[in-house]
């Protein structure tokens, strides 16, 4: 199953919307920085 997502950042300020088939990795990954777009 694929997923849309939309997550806002409470100390950045943006919005980040994507596609997923593992909802739950993709967040980790968001959360560890080791998406290109939320990479610190």
């Amino acid at each position: 199953m694929w997923f849309v997502y939309i997550i806002k950042s409470t100390s950045k300020k943006f919005t980040y919307i994507g596609s997923t088939n593992n909802i739950e990795r993709r967040l980790s990954e968001h959360n560890q920085g080791l998406v290109k777009s939320t990479k610190p």
